[in-house]
């Protein structure tokens, strides 16, 4: 790509390079670039990006030189960094480039997802249900990585409940809500005829969805004789996710982190009523219109045995879960939202 171009870092869920896209097909110049070439755990969900810095199983001397080059040439193109969990040259606390970037003047802001910057002890805190036993020495790891960081990336974008980990350490946190190209997803709402409806989740970690609680809750509901069908499905590439929510009746995604990610909002841009658990006192900080079927490990049973029985109800809740992606996270919305605060923190472009 020729001239300046603002850099998406990091491969979270696939939106740095959706939002990557999304730029360049509104004329700016953006690129997505991840570290390696692969995925988390045992996953293979072929995620897009434009390039990868190295690949997996490379001699450590060759990783190094690679993130060198990669840095080389992008310190002489690039007019904003947007890094999205990742950072390029990986040393334990630091954001090594950091200093050079700053130095250039080239603005810096940095969004997370997932575990990369939840604190364990505030998380248990403020949610009974969460996935993590205490663990002050990550916890004291996450302190320093968000202390050494924010000397030299001032801003922050990211949603609702990871902001109040990282508030205190940068100059201004900014709401971010995950993108979601809308052509990419099939929305077929809920038959309201439908009496055998089709329950799904995609897990990747079991014990951080709640698979187990789920599990119970499906068996207590197939014991009692309701009728539906139940899909638990595992290593699908993104586009396969896509297709299979399209089939379903009804999505649980996950019940101990307290706030939704970007797979409830997929589902609900299927036009599935969206089974997810967040915190009471998170709510308030989501559009009030947010149509997510809140449910915990306490409470699943009764909420999929009431979505179960009901069929104009999940069909009603599928046509909200539509619109408020379509308002909230659409990717036009959210790279409009992305190149305001981009120039407030000093984007030229």
């Amino acid at each position: 790509m020729s001239g300046k171009y603002i850099l998406q870092y990091g491969n979270l869920a696939g939106w740095p390079y959706k939002i990557a896209r999304r730029l360049r097909e509104r004329g700016i110049n953006s690129i997505n670039a991840t570290a390696l070439v692969g995925d988390v755990f045992d996953l293979d969900r072929k995620l897009p990006y434009d390039d990868a810095v190295y690949s997996v199983n490379e001699q450590e001397l060759i990783i190094y030189l690679k993130q060198i080059i990669f840095l080389g040439k992008m310190l002489l193109k690039c007019s904003l960094v947007h890094y999205h969990g990742s950072r390029i040259l990986n040393f334990e606390h630091h954001l090594f480039e950091g200093r050079i970037l700053k130095a250039m003047n080239i603005p810096m802001i940095i969004s997370f997802g997932g575990g990369d910057a939840r604190i364990v002890s505030m998380a248990r805190a403020r949610n009974p249900y969460f996935y993590r036993m205490p663990d002050e020495e990550r916890d004291t790891r996450i302190r320093k990585w968000l202390s050494s960081i924010s000397k030299y990336i001032r801003f922050a974008a990211t949603d609702c409940e990871m902001k109040e980990y990282i508030e205190p350490y940068f100059e201004k946190v900014f709401i971010f809500r995950q993108p979601v190209s809308l052509e990419e997803m099939k929305c077929r709402f809920p038959d309201e005829n439908n009496g055998c409806p089709v329950v799904m989740h995609i897990p990747t970690e079991r014990w951080a969805k709640g698979t187990e609680y789920i599990e119970s809750a499906i068996e207590r509901l197939k014991a009692e004789g309701l009728s539906f069908e139940f899909r638990m499905i595992r290593q699908l590439t993104q586009k396969q996710v896509y297709e299979q929510m399209a089939e379903c009746d009804i999505y649980v995604d996950e019940l101990r982190c307290g706030s939704h990610g970007v797979t409830a909002v997929e589902a609900m841009a299927s036009g599935k009523p969206t089974i997810t658990y967040v915190r009471k006192d998170l709510i308030d900080k989501y559009p009030p219109d947010i149509p997510i079927v809140n449910a915990n490990p306490d409470t699943i049973y009764s909420v999929l045995k009431k979505l179960i029985l009901d069929a104009g109800l999940r069909h009603e809740i599928g046509k909200q879960s539509r619109a408020y992606v379509e308002k909230y996270h659409a990717i036009d919305v959210v790279v409009s939202d992305l190149l305001q605060i981009y120039r407030e923190i000093g984007y030229q472009g």
